[in-house]
């Protein structure tokens, strides 16, 4: 069974690859690859931040810390790693751009998984029902060690 922060990272994920393939689609003949694949990424990064902090990861609010690391994720991989993945597969391999973006955006998708849920968000902010229940295992078992009083 897939953990319910994996499908919704996924179905977060589907809207925010729609908005950086149909920009990315529109603004590379105009701007070029690098220009074009910043500005999709932003977009669809500023969708995933937002949307990601509290639906997937179930983060109570947004913060300073959260954005700043998201963006440093998000600046490793989708404007270091995506462009030379882009460049690398539609160059050197000869892939046709748009599905050598695709395969960029699959190597990012893996990456910015685990950045997300083990830096932006760590398990701690995990909503109760993705642990079983909303008492912890450390603070049930020291209640029932506790021994009866008379």
């Amino acid at each position: 069974m897939i953990p319910r922060t994996v499908v919704r990272f996924l179905a977060v994920g589907v809207c925010n690859t729609m908005i950086d393939l149909v920009l990315f689609w529109v603004l590379n003949a105009p701007l070029g690859i690098v220009v074009a694949n910043v500005v999709s990424t932003s977009a669809g990064m500023v969708f995933s931040f937002l949307v990601n902090g509290r639906h997937t990861f179930g983060a109570s609010g947004v913060t300073l810390r959260q954005a700043v690391l998201f963006v440093a994720a998000n600046a490793a991989t989708m404007w270091v790693l995506q462009p030379l993945l882009i460049h690398a597969v539609h160059d050197v391999a000869t892939v046709p751009l748009m599905a050598a973006k695709v395969v960029a955006l699959g190597g990012s998708v893996v990456a910015n998984f685990l950045l997300y849920r083990y830096v932006v968000w760590p398990s701690g902010t995990d909503r109760p029902e993705e642990r079983g229940t909303g008492v912890g295992a450390r603070r049930l078992s020291e209640r029932t060690a506790e021994p009866a009083r008379p």
